[in-house]
């Protein structure tokens, strides 16, 4: 079994199948709602999936702080922290849960009282929702099994829920119910919630009476690294999803779907590139533990080319049969125009160097230099959302312009990275040097 969790191999294909199990996934959830109730509603659907977007973004950055201090652990000091990490991982996870039930509750009372009208979907949507923010939980689960080389099973799991939600989306074909569905999709979310409990407990991080205060007490040690990690998920996150929010004012749902197909593609090419990147990560981190620039450099570059392929695929399949592809699954031609198209196939290309850089410089702790690099991009998209009301932009100006700047924000990502590859050879070269120089005392 151990054997298995290290292979690169099976981390590789399992990782591969998720992807593809994701795309289709999404895209043929988009093609089946919109054919059974309809695009106005599916835009409705597509508000609520970016307000359980900023639900799970109560997370903060805290998992990937957690998955630095965890493996660090693991890697460095094996034994030493083991109940302080397990103290740590009970404490998340059951505040993520508590996050996620309180979310649904506040929806469901909105929704009952009236507040938000979107009947006569309104259960299907709860249901929709619930299972959305149980994403949550599940991060902080798979980042503490990830620290200790469980990175094939808990992508195991995924894969079993992702061909689960495939085969529930396409039985909406033959006649299953919209609430059926969202009732079957939160099943399924919370099956595998409870697996990755257990396989937790398998690599160690058990339950024990007192662990939520030590956790907590554990979190307020780290606050210097917890502010850096949320100032890095608040930008990142509101660069994602902040013009579901700026086109809502717009009331077109028209351009809502135009966005939502821009962010569902993109989307998916980040988890293309998780693929090469997450597959490296045991490698990079084991390097720069090891101070071995080299041995980054290679993790990287293979992680890279990885991702060359999805990236090259996507970029063809948009610009050549985008119109076709975009029309067929949204049942309506036009609303994805060339211009949308091309700033698809722009953002593909700066998200695979962005991807590739991000998750090995959040694997090792730089929090505090990703996070000014992401507030300055982050920064550039509040001056072209003021751009965008001042001088009406439309929604083809607007994209243009978002590209442009997450373009710059991850050429920033790019050169932290190549920071600290000369940072390690550097030291590399210190250590060479005072070998070298012991030797010659020794001889003389």
């Amino acid at each position: 079994m151990s054997r298995v969790s290290r292979s690169s191999l099976a981390l590789f294909t399992l990782k591969g199948f998720n992807s593809a199990l994701t795309a289709v996934s999404n895209f043929v959830l988009v093609f089946v709602l919109v054919r059974t109730i309809g695009l106005d509603s599916y835009a409705v659907i597509a508000s609520l999936l970016a307000v359980a977007a900023l639900v799970v973004q109560s997370d903060l950055g805290v998992s990937g702080l957690a998955f630095f201090k965890l493996r660090s652990h693991y890697l460095g000091e094996t034994g030493k922290h083991d109940v302080d990490d397990q103290d740590l991982v009970a404490t998340i996870v059951m505040l993520y849960i508590a996050i996620g039930v309180i979310s649904v509750i506040i929806l469901g009372v909105a929704l009952a009282a009236g507040v938000v009208q979107v009947a006569p979907h309104g259960l299907a949507y709860l249901l929709v929702f619930a299972g959305a923010v149980c994403a949550l939980p599940r991060m902080a689960l798979r980042v503490a099994v990830n620290a200790r080389d469980g990175f094939v099973w808990t992508e195991a799991i995924d894969l079993g829920r992702r061909v689960a939600l495939l085969v529930l989306t396409a039985a909406m074909l033959l006649g299953l119910s919209f609430v059926a569905f969202g009732a079957l999709n939160l099943l399924m979310w919370i099956l595998s919630i409870t697996a990755l409990i257990s396989l937790a407990q398998f690599y160690g991080f058990a339950l024990r009476s007192g662990a939520f205060l030590t956790g907590l007490r554990l979190l307020r040690k780290e606050v210097g690294g917890v502010r850096a990690t949320v100032l890095l998920s608040l930008a990142d996150f509101v660069i994602s999803v902040f013009p579901y929010y700026l086109l809502a004012a717009t009331r077109d749902a028209a351009t809502i779907v135009a966005f939502d197909m821009f962010y569902k593609v993109t989307r998916f090419a980040v988890l293309s590139y998780l693929i090469g990147a997450e597959t490296v990560l045991p490698q990079q981190t084991r390097a720069v533990h090891n101070q071995d620039a080299t041995g980054l450099a290679r993790a990287t570059a293979k992680g890279f080319m990885v991702g060359l392929l999805p990236m090259t695929s996507g970029i063809i399949a948009i610009a050549v049969f985008g119109e076709q592809l975009f029309g067929v699954i949204l049942n309506h031609s036009g609303i994805i125009s060339p211009v949308m198209r091309i700033a698809i196939c722009a953002m593909l290309v700066f998200m695979l160097i962005q991807t590739t850089c991000q998750i090995v410089l959040i694997g090792i702790g730089r929090f505090d230099e990703l996070a000014r690099r992401s507030c300055a991009t982050l920064a550039g998209m509040m001056l072209i959302s003021m751009l965008m009301v001042l001088f009406r932009w439309n929604i083809e100006a607007f994209i243009a312009a978002y590209v442009i700047v997450y373009g710059v924000g991850s050429l920033l990502y790019a050169e932290c990275l190549y920071s600290l590859s000369r940072s390690l050879r550097r030291k590399g070269a210190q250590e060479d040097a005072r070998g070298g120089a012991q030797v010659g005392t020794v001889e003389m």
